[in-house]
């Protein structure tokens, strides 16, 4: 259930909005694993958005929320997202923020008519993760026990 929100100062054609979007999503995807599907960006454009008290030079500020975002994804997400940004809003390095924020709380993200505790069937993701590694754990010691009783 990722969520990327970025505002800026600076007003862009739809076409140049649109291939923001996508490779934000097609990046997020390949870093995360996510379906597609389920990542959601929003871009908000001429936005009162100033940093250092500057209004005329492009600025931005970018909110990115996901379940669990240790320090080498944020790590790479920034540099994705500022060369992005950059590239296609002509917003330099320094002169943007991004916030990532960790929702691990699935019972305060809703999505198609249910939240992600029902889906998931826990409320921290943590609890997920773990029991996604665990079954895999028991996998591989299964298929392990099997090759030797062959």
């Amino acid at each position: 259930m990722p969520f990327i929100r970025i505002e800026t100062n600076h007003d862009f054609s739809s076409e140049v909005i649109h291939y923001v979007i996508t490779q934000i999503t097609e990046q997020f995807h390949i870093i995360k694993g996510y379906p597609q599907s389920m990542i959601l960006v929003v871009v908000n454009t001429k936005v009162n958005v100033a940093f250092g008290g500057d209004y005329e030079k492009p600025a931005a500020v970018v909110q990115v929320m996901n379940g669990r975002m240790p320090v080498e994804i944020t790590t790479k997400l920034t540099e994705i997202l500022s060369d992005i940004l950059l590239a296609k809003f002509n917003v330099p390095a320094n002169r943007m923020y991004i916030f990532f924020q960790e929702d691990l709380k699935m019972h305060l993200v809703g999505w198609n008519r249910t939240t992600f505790e029902q889906i998931l069937g826990a409320d921290d993701l943590a609890d997920v993760e773990a029991a996604r590694k665990d079954a895999k754990k028991i996998a591989i010691e299964y298929n392990r026990s099997d090759n030797r009783n062959e």
